[in-house]
């Protein structure tokens, strides 16, 4: 009779299924996520007066949020790189490996589209 080792942690039964799941769906947690932080901080400058005009008329709030969006497309297109350099030999990850591909591409367009939305659209009025 062998027992557990003392310093050796257990995993629980659904460490094995989340976690696979979440990883494959990072880019579109941290597209909702964006989207909630963009347009709540754009909410909240307008009604509190936060808008400072730059020199190019464009505001300091447009651009500050022209710099998150670039930030957070660039980290869903790291996360997919480094899962794509980590798995691409393994056979068994394939499938999972091109959702998580997959699912970050669209959550990189949707990020970079939300783009165009602040350089077209007034942020108050």
């Amino acid at each position: 009779m062998s027992s557990p080792s003392i310093g050796t942690p257990r995993r629980s039964a659904g460490t094995e299924t989340i976690g696979p799941l979440l990883d494959a769906t990072f880019g579109l947690f941290v597209w909702a996520a964006h989207f909630l932080v963009i347009y709540t901080v754009t909410a909240t400058a307008c009604q509190t007066s936060l808008r400072y005009s730059a020199r190019d008329g464009r505001s300091s709030l447009t651009i500050a949020l022209a710099l998150v969006t670039l930030a957070t497309a660039a980290l869903v297109a790291l996360h997919a790189f480094s899962r794509w350099r980590r798995f691409q030999e393994d056979q068994g990850r394939q499938f999972r490996l091109w959702v998580t591909i997959g699912s970050s591409v669209i959550a990189t367009v949707a990020i970079v589209w939300q783009l165009f939305a602040l350089w077209l659209v007034p942020v108050c009025r």
